[in-house]
């Protein structure tokens, strides 16, 4: 109905989030990313003055700033842990 527009109904195969990782890898990039989303949020508490907290935009900013540093964090090593993956079995093949 939309083809000219580029939107069909064909499935395209994309690849997995996580996939090919171990388990033990995905629970050790979650956990940790657990860990640097509250060290992020502890530190900005830290360094934002007791007066400024009162806010409330600013008194919500370190824990939306520890997030997006966790979203991050895990995208940036599930791209890594899945490139890892890849050349571990494109050697396995050769």
């Amino acid at each position: 109905m939309l083809s000219w527009l580029g939107m069909t109904k064909g499935e395209e195969t994309g690849r997995q989030f996580f996939g090919d990782v171990s388990k033990r890898a995905v629970t050790l990039v979650l956990l940790s990313s657990l860990i640097l989303m509250y060290g992020v949020k502890s530190l900005l508490i830290y360094l934002i003055p007791t007066a400024y907290m009162e806010d409330a935009i600013v008194a919500v900013l370190p824990r939306i700033v520890g997030l997006f540093v966790a979203l991050v964090y895990i995208l940036v090593f599930e791209r890594l842990l899945h490139d890892q993956a890849d050349s571990r079995k494109d050697a396995n093949q050769v």
